[in-house]
């Protein structure tokens, strides 16, 4: 007889020629695993040569062991923008005179990557595109057997650039929105012009064969004034997909009371129900939720390893431990090693409180993970 556990729902007998599948009452496994296939079947085809990988890693994790879904590569802190809310800049100002990773290191961390199983690397910033090395950087993620995608505002996209990233060979331009109104998402990111040139840079990239992401974030003013419905309209009509992630309080919102704390969950959920509508945790192996840390991290440009772009907690810097050693770390932790059914950071009360509270005072950042009081990990 030989178990094995999958994803807290489904557990695999083999034995006397038989295979038995038992659903637990908690997991709701195979329905779960279903919705995350057809919600994905279109990128088997448009990406065709990360399905090997990404079949060796579901057969991985059926032997129990962990496989990295993606990562979140912060290349630079370096922006055209200005943005009011910017979790990078504020990481830049407390982290001051740090030596950032070389190319040859962001080459080998890279790889590192893909070793441990990342199907996506996300290379962001600051605004990634204002490095020379980009070209080589893409080429390192191995474009042609992963889904590398690079963040941008837009900005420094025009038709030129924008067929050199479709040869470069990324998959997704994944690009900010803070507002349907061109006013207000000027305003937002302190760059006049900045919304029209965004619309450009989606036509652009669409024309270059460059699948195109608009990112936004759900706040209670762009709930309570309809804004939001206006993006998720304006998306469509563009055939793009909405990333829609719930306020954060960190960075630039540290001290800012931007959440939808009334009805903001339920009303996040109900856009989900519009097929080009996700948020980052649709998209994980098994279940849907909170990827910190388990099937996700963030690197910044100085080798820190965090569980998220938004969790500023340090588990280790690249420049002194391998990937492998400090995703382990990360692993053993009891608030990081499962999925959560929602944003910790914006839907959680009692991770900010015991986490983001002490990292908030830190005169580090990211702080490293040694330093949160002991007893937070056993309460979250």
């Amino acid at each position: 007889m030989f178990d094995f556990n999958l994803s807290e729902g489904l557990r695999l007998s083999v034995g006397n020629q038989e295979a038995t599948f038992l659903i637990s009452s908690a997991g709701g496994y195979i329905s779960a695993f279903m919705n995350r296939v057809r919600k994905h079947l279109p990128y088997v085809y448009r990406y065709p040569g990360v399905m090997p990988r990404a079949v060796a890693n579901y057969l991985q994790m059926a032997t129990g062991k962990r496989r990295l879904r993606g990562v979140e590569f912060a290349l630079t802190y370096d922006c055209v923008a200005h943005c009011e809310h910017c979790s990078a800049e504020f990481l830049r100002e407390k982290t001051p005179n740090r030596e950032a990773l070389s190319l040859t290191q962001i080459k080998n961390v890279a790889s590192q990557c893909l070793d441990l199983g990342a199907l996506n690397i996300n290379l962001t910033g600051g605004e990634a595109l204002l490095r020379q090395d980009l070209p080589e950087i893409v080429a390192a993620c191995r474009p042609r057997s992963t889904v590398v995608s690079l963040a941008s505002n837009g900005w420094l996209i025009d038709n030129s650039v924008a067929k050199n990233i479709a040869s470069w060979g990324v998959s997704i331009v994944t690009m900010s929105m803070d507002s349907a109104d061109p006013k207000t998402h000027d305003e937002r990111r302190r760059l006049p012009g900045c919304y029209d040139q965004l619309m450009k840079a989606v036509d652009y990239l669409q024309r270059a064969g460059v699948e195109v992401f608009l990112n936004t974030i759900l706040t209670r003013e762009n709930m309570a004034n309809g804004d939001m419905e206006e993006m998720v309209r304006l998306a469509k009509q563009k055939d793009v997909v909405l990333t829609v992630n719930l306020a954060c309080e960190v960075g630039g919102w540290q001290t800012a009371d931007v959440h939808p704390k009334s009805g903001g969950t339920d009303y996040h959920r109900s856009l989900m129900k519009h097929p080009h509508v996700r948020w980052e945790g649709s998209s994980n192996y098994f279940r849907e939720g909170c990827p910190a840390g388990l099937e996700k991290i963030y690197i910044s440009p100085y080798g820190d390893v965090m569980p998220c772009n938004f969790i500023h907690l340090s588990f280790g810097n690249l420049q002194n431990l391998p990937l492998a050693m400090i995703w382990e770390k990360i692993l053993s932790d009891p608030t990081f090693n499962r999925i959560h059914k929602r944003c910790l950071v914006a839907e959680n009360a009692e991770f900010r409180r015991e986490y983001l509270t002490p990292i908030s005072k830190s005169p580090v950042h990211p702080m490293p993970v040694g330093e949160v009081p002991l007893d937070c990990k056993d309460r979250v």
